[in-house]
């Protein structure tokens, strides 16, 4: 499959980043949809008919969570919906395979679930998760790569970042980890899947960071699905959602973000194997042994094998 100039330039771009191990990703809601979890409007909406609103209305989801915590006193049910959802088996996405393959050693997320670590746990890695400030200062040991929970995990729905509260107070509780995103998002290149123009969390986490960073903003890239037709109720309810589409891509500069637009979550998938190809084709494994080395003798041969490793590294494989 062919791609405008933008996203094929991406996939050189990032593939390369990869290579030097500058890539990270940024993995919202959007991707464990795809592995068969609700989305956001699809979590709350029983929280919405409790409250007598229709979730399809709404446009600030996490105040729709605060106003259940205000009208019920605490979070019980919230805490209950969310075990119900992500503590069930989902079934991994070809996405999040193709990207545990990859050589990337930092996977942030804003979901609850465990699909990044299982990915990685089947790819024959070691992830070491992070969903609490107090783990960021311990390493596991013969870690491969480090999966950032930062709204928490499926494990402790009750610490889960979810209404309004825990979003005001972030900077103050979990401090730890803004500091580890934005020194990444200085030092590394994301990939942000996952997310729509319309996902809460995203104006949140780059609000939070941009404070903190200035003007020092590393390049980094959003995979966002156009607007279609079909998503409108008419013709100007649909070129309404094109303007603000537009404007949003427009105010993910200000981040450093450039925003590639595709027509069909699919091509996602297509994108990240490209990307894994061009990875795996800079991948050579060399394998073998012996008893009787010929006329050579076994110091000569050891050091031809060397030799052919210097010569594949200073290649770039």
């Amino acid at each position: 499959m062919i791609f405008d100039r933008d996203i094929e330039t991406f996939i050189r771009a990032f593939a390369k980043e990869v290579e030097e191990n500058n890539a990270a990703v940024f993995v919202g809601a959007g991707l464990s949809v795809g592995a068969g979890h609700v989305d956001w409007r699809g979590l709350l909406k029983p929280i919405a008919e409790d409250l007598g609103l229709d979730v399809e209305r709404e446009h600030d989801l996490i105040a729709l969570a605060q106003y259940h915590r205000n009208e019920e006193g605490n979070r019980a049910k919230l805490n209950r919906i969310l075990i119900n959802e992500f503590a069930r088996d989902a079934q991994l996405s070809e996405n999040h395979r193709l990207l545990s393959r990859l050589p990337i050693s930092a996977y942030w997320t804003t979901n609850y679930d465990k699909l990044i670590e299982k990915a990685l746990e089947e790819a024959g890695k070691r992830p070491d998760v992070k969903h609490a400030d107090n783990q960021l200062a311990f390493t596991r040991p013969g870690r491969d790569a480090v999966v950032y929970k930062m709204h928490g995990d499926i494990d402790h729905p009750d610490q889960a970042v979810l209404i309004k509260d825990d979003y005001e107070k972030y900077h103050q509780a979990h401090q730890l980890f803004l500091t580890a995103l934005g020194g990444d998002l200085v030092s590394k290149t994301f990939l942000f899947l996952g997310f729509s123009f319309s996902d809460p969390n995203l104006d949140y986490i780059l609000g939070r960071v941009r404070v903190s960073l200035g003007e020092n903003v590393r390049g980094h890239y959003a995979i966002l699905r156009r607007v279609q037709r079909p998503d409108a109720e008419d013709n100007t309810d649909y070129q309404y959602l094109l303007r603000q589409q537009e404007l949003f891509i427009g105010d993910l500069k200000r981040f450093g973000i450039k925003a590639l637009l595709i027509d069909r979550h699919e091509q996602i998938t297509e994108i990240l194997r490209r990307i894994h190809e061009m990875h795996r084709r800079k991948s050579v494994l060399i394998s073998g042994a012996a008893h009787d080395y010929g006329r050579w003798s076994a110091q000569d041969a050891e050091a031809f094998i060397r030799q052919i490793g210097n010569r594949l590294a200073s290649g770039g494989f």
